[in-house]
Formats: structure tokens, C-alpha cells, sequence
């Protein structure tokens, strides 16, 4: 099999990460070692950018059709009081952020989507498919696989020009690589989690339902997000658990249920499955090294109480897919790659502090589900990459500015290296009964050049210069054009969105280049601007 990039493991980062780069024309293999497809909520909960990142990927539609609204909390008190919980404010969608909820969608049903749309491209997951050990060369890595199938063993030597270690914290990819991957254990903070069916319906399915205190013992459960069924995720807290013992059989897994709760009259059916966790908070002190990179739970893992892995992972994925792309088809530099290091490791490092912070508050005595609560910023809509080496940003500022990694634009202002707004109601100059948005016209395959002045023939005529297909040109105009544009995109701003959201109001700068991660690459005013920009990626 001929592959310019091997990946391990099929969770969705890999998965992610081999999408975007087949959609990148990159040849992929993706392998994993288990023989069948993991089962399971775990990481269920996807937050709002990742919704954003699957619309450019093309999968949202499927992920919304299987995934569902998180829902509302009930904490059961002693003495029988019940205490509703907003562990999720609900908000109203936004023209700028079309898709500010969070949805949850259980990671078996997420691994069901993203491999179907990579069959569309030819590429089919291989299981039972373990990487052993890898060389790496100057112009190639060879690596050492282990198949097996019906019982039988086979090993192969397999060659490609890059490697991607997403299989995962006990990754074979970042321990060979010598990565450190420094952090802390929080032994006694148990964390136990299972899926079960319940068979009478005296829990409501639009309700999670919380019992105890998370220091010590708690007991959550989380219906399925498809309503047709019986099954139920558990979800276990508290330094007094017997974590070993409560897995050991589906009679000891209820029974901690019924200890907690006094809830005798839940009847349960199957135990689907169970696994106790130890919360990490660990990460590399780089994303790669030569032609070998990692990401997602490869290169970091944390207390699940923030909701941030699998959300992280994939942002990971497109954010290393569109350079590798890149300098796999000759026409980035090879340094392009260094930027992949250089713009995650801030915004993981945040990410980190974020949800220990969660965690110790959940195993704080008295904060009972207090730990629970998500604020704003970890649906993720504000990480960026302000200050990245291969982001221009020629917009004027006053005097220095503080830079949060996973706060931006909540102000207002809109920055190179921040996540890209949407805008729609945008009226196609050359068909008038056609409506579009910029998240309909952003792809993983390109970058969008956003330019709102209709005199815009030299950055045009530079845009052409570059090889076909990188850049996509759209002219975005208060009003319809006097003359005619040659470019991929005339579009009216026929509600005023595009001008608002992306600041030109103030004509501080007048071109937008949206990456292909979706992401701010530059904010520059004319085609040196632009030119700089692009001579920091390209060859």
C-alpha cells in the first residue's frame, strides 16, 4: 500500500487528521491495534469550534443527525430536595457563532461518522494493526507493524514519508520520539465510568441525574442522546470509591449505584462496559520531531472533567493537516511544520491549567457539582494563535497586549490568529438567488482570501500566482460592483455581517486570509501584506 502518511490510531483525532489530509490530496494509512471498534460514551461531549471544524470537514451534518443537545442537571439532596443544576448555559446562536451549543454524541457513534467519510475517499481503518517500533531517515520513516488476523501474526516493514502517533497516552510514537511528558497524577481522585442499560423509566431521559458528593462519593447518569433506547452512561466520583472492586462485576458496579443513592427500585439489564480512570494532567514539550509528529491524548491527557480531550485532539489534527499537506506536495517549506509546535503548545498548556482547575474543584469537600459548571471559554470559540510566527497582523495597536491563548474576540475585536468568524447573508453578484455564508464557502483544502474592496484587480492578479487550488478569492462589497471582478466569490454583504464581524467598518485593513483550519492567517491591508503572509508558508 502506497501512503505518504501512516497515522496510529483510529480515535477522532486520527481520524480528523487522515480526513483533512485525504481532502488535501495526501495519500494516507490509518492503523490501530484494537481488533474491533472501541465501544462507549467516553468523550461524548463536542464543543462548539469542533462543530465548526466538522462543517469545514464536511461531516457536521451526519454528527448532528446522531448527537443531541446536552441536557439539563438534577442534584438529589438529602431529605429528598431536589436542586436544578445549568451545567451548560443554553445560548442562542449567533450569526458570527452559528453553532455556540456544545452537543454530546458518544465517541463509538463519533467513530462510526468520520470512518464513513473517509471510505468515500478509499481509505479504510485497518484494526487489528499495531505499530511496534520506527526508524526515521532524512527523506523517510520506515516502520515496524504487527497484523493480525484470525489468530495469525504477520509483520510488516512498512515506508512512508511521515508518521503521526495518535494512538493515545501509552503512545509507541512519543516514547520512541523521547518526548517528555511531564505532569501530575492525582492518585485517590477516583474516576470510574460505564455504560449500562436501565430497564424502567423512572429516570428521566431529558435529565442528567446527580447523587452524593464528588470528594467522596458521587453518582451521575447521563441518558444516551438518542431518547430510543435504554441505555444510560454512570459516572463515578469521590476519594471513597472502591474503583478496583466497583468494576469487577455488573453486581458490584450496581452496587455502588444503589449505596450512593438508596435507590433501590432503578432496575438495571446489561453492563455494556466499565473502566476505571486515573486523572493526568501531562503534555509534551514538543508536537513532533523530523517527519514524525503526535497529537491529540499522544501529546496530552487531563482530568475529563473539563470536557476538552477529544475537542483539543481534533483541533490538533486540522491544524497539523493543512502545513503537512503542504510541504508534502513541495510547495511549503519545510519550517512550516515548526509552527505546528509553536502554535498548539500555548493553547494546551491553557487548556491544562483550565481543566485541573476543574477537577480540584470537583474533589473539593463542600463544592459538591460546583465542578461541573463550564464557563464560556471552554467551548472553545476563543483559542487562537495570536503571536504565531506565520501570522501577519498589520491592524494598528495601543501599546502591548495580553495574550490568552484561549480567550479572543470576545470584546469585539477580531486579530490574526483568532478563530475566523461566519457571515451570512451574502448575495452572489452573478446570481442574485443565491445566499451564502462564509462557513459554506471555507474548506480544509485552501485558504480564503477575504477582500473587502472593490478595487481589488493587483491583489487578484497576486493571487494568481500562487499554485492552483491553495487560495480561494472572494470580494465581499456593501453594494453591487460597478464593473465586473474576476475572482471565485463576488458577494454583496447584503445584512452588513462580513463588515461588522470582521471589523471593516473602520477599514483598519481591508484583506482577510482564513486558513484552512479556519483560522486568522492574515489581517493585512494590501498585496505586500498579503505577499508576506504567503512567502512565510510557501516556497
Amino acid at each position: 500500500m502506497d501512503a505518504a502518511v501512516l497515522i496510529v490510531g483510529a480515535g477522532p483525532s486520527g481520524l480528523s487528521l487522515a480526513l483533512a489530509l485525504v481532502q488535501n490530496g495526501v495519500a494516507v494509512r490509518v492503523i490501530d491495534k484494537v481488533s474491533t471498534y472501541r465501544i462507549g460514551q467516553r468523550g461524548s461531549g463536542v464543543q462548539p469550534r469542533i462543530l465548526e471544524l466538522h462543517k469545514f470537514l464536511g461531516v457536521l451534518p451526519d454528527i448532528q443527525k446522531r448527537g443531541g443537545l446536552v441536557s439539563p442537571m438534577v442534584r438529589y439532596l438529602p431529605g429528598g430536595e431536589m436542586k436544578n443544576v445549568e451545567m451548560i448555559a443554553f445560548m442562542q446562536n449567533t450569526f458570527d457563532r452559528p453553532y455556540i451549543n456544545p452537543i454530546v454524541i458518544g465517541q463509538d457513534r463519533h467513530e462510526e461518522v468520520l470512518p464513513e467519510h473517509l471510505a468515500r475517499y478509499g481509505v479504510t481503518v485497518e484494526l487489528g494493526t499495531e505499530l511496534v517500533s520506527f526508524e526515521q531517515f532524512p527523506d523517510r520513516v520506515v516502520s515496524r507493524i504487527l497484523k493480525t488476523h484470525n489468530g495469525q501474526q504477520f509483520e510488516e516493514h512498512f515506508e512512508s514519508q511521515w508518521l503521526i502517533g495518535t494512538e493515545g497516552a501509552h503512545s509507541v510514537v512519543r516514547k520512541t520520539l523521547g518526548l517528555t511528558f511531564l505532569g501530575e497524577t492525582r492518585r485517590g481522585d477516583h474516576l470510574i465510568v460505564g455504560d449500562i442499560h436501565i430497564k424502567n423509566r423512572l429516570l428521566d431521559r431529558d435529565l442528567w441525574h446527580v447523587w452524593g458528593e464528588s470528594a467522596t462519593k458521587s453518582v451521575t447518569v447521563v441518558p444516551f442522546e438518542s431518547k430510543d433506547n435504554d441505555k444510560y452512561s454512570v459516572i463515578y466520583l469521590g476519594r471513597d470509591l472502591d474503583a478496583t472492586k466497583a468494576v469487577s462485576s455488573r453486581e458490584e458496579f450496581i452496587k455502588v449505584f444503589y449505596d450512593i443513592t438508596g435507590r433501590t427500585d432503578v432496575e438495571f439489564g446489561d453492563l455494556i462496559w466499565a473502566s476505571t480512570f486515573q486523572p493526568n494532567a501531562r503534555m509534551v514539550n514538543s508536537f513532533g520531531s523530523g517527519r514524525v509528529f503526535v497529537a491529540g491524548d499522544s501529546a496530552h491527557v487531563h482530568s475529563p472533567t473539563g470536557g476538552q480531550g477529544l475537542n483539543s485532539g481534533i483541533q490538533d489534527a486540522v491544524n497539523l493537516a493543512w502545513k503537512l499537506a503542504l510541504v508534502q506536495k513541495g510547495i511549503a517549506h519545510r519550517s512550516l511544520l515548526d509552527s505546528y509546535s509553536q502554535e498548539r503548545i500555548p493553547v494546551i498548556a491553557a487548556m491544562l491549567d483550565k481543566t485541573s482547575e476543574l477537577h480540584a474543584k470537583t474533589f473539593t469537600p463542600g463544592r459538591g457539582q460546583t465542578g461541573w459548571t463550564r464557563g464560556f471559554e471552554l467551548r472553545q470559540l476563543g483559542v487562537n494563535y495570536r503571536g504565531s510566527p506565520i501570522v501577519v497582523d498589520e491592524t494598528p495597536v495601543k501599546g502591548e497586549e495580553a495574550v490568552d491563548p484561549y480567550r479572543s474576540g470576545d470584546d469585539g475585536t477580531v486579530r490574526g490568529g483568532d478563530r475566523a468568524p461566519d457571515a451570512p447573508g451574502l448575495i452572489s453578484v452573478n446570481d442574485p438567488k443565491r445566499e451564502t455564508s462564509l462557513f459554506d464557502i471555507f474548506g480544509s483544502s485552501y485558504h480564503t482570501a477575504l477582500l473587502f474592496s472593490e478595487d481589488s484587480t493587483a491583489v487578484l492578479d497576486a493571487l494568481k500566482n500562487y499554485p492552483a487550488g491553495i487560495v480561494k478569492s472572494v470580494v465581499i462589497l456593501p453594494q453591487k460592483p460597478t464593473g465586473v471582478i474576476s475572482a471565485d466569490y463576488v458577494l454583496v454583504d447584503h445584512d452588513g455581517y462580513a463588515y461588522k464581524h470582521y471589523n471593516m467598518v473602520e477599514k483598519l485593513t481591508k484583506i482577510v486570509v482564513v486558513r484552512p483550519d479556519g483560522m486568522i492567517g492574515g489581517l493585512v491591508r494590501d498585496v505586500d501584506g498579503l505577499k508576506r503572509y504567503f512567502n512565510g508558508i510557501l516556497v
